[in-house]
């Protein structure tokens, strides 16, 4: 086999080593990473599971030494509490007020007028693609608009 197929099979190996020696638990999560380019090794765990540490997040100092080493796996606390006590309160009743409609009286009422456009010059580009100008003459135009009639 070539390195990368016996690197693979490997690793393989031991994720399922693993995944069969510790029982699946919700209350921790590890994950690893590494990395080799065939001369190194890069590594990168992390480990979010407390586990059995009795100060977990804390480091220990030269005046607090570490705690008695305690059997790997071991159970998590017990903690039993009474259940919290539940009131049921009834809904609030609201009592919204009736919309008030208003009906329009009246209605729309199109009309439409002639008006008259005065002519002007307008800038056009001619056939040999120079800018000149053209007088545009005046027309009529039809517009609609609408009226409120009551």
């Amino acid at each position: 086999m070539n390195k990368r197929t016996w690197t693979a099979f490997f690793g393989a190996f031991i994720v399922a080593g693993l995944l069969a020696a510790v029982p699946a638990r919700a209350d921790r999560v590890s994950v690893g990473l590494g990395v080799s380019n065939g001369g190194g090794f890069f590594a990168l765990g992390i480990n979010s599971g407390r586990g059995c540490h009795p100060h977990p997040g804390h480091f220990h100092h030269r005046r607090h030494p570490a705690p008695y080493p305690r059997p790997f796996g071991c159970p998590p606390p017990v903690i039993v509490a009474p259940p919290p006590p539940v009131v049921v309160a009834p809904a609030p009743v609201v009592v919204a007020p009736a919309p008030v409609v208003v009906a329009p009286r009246g209605y729309w009422r199109e009309r439409e007028e002639r008006v008259w456009i005065e002519g002007c010059w307008v800038e056009a580009v001619d056939a040999y693609g120079r800018r000149c100008k053209k007088w545009q003459p005046g027309y009529w135009e039809i517009r609609r608009t609408r009226e409120w009639v009551e």
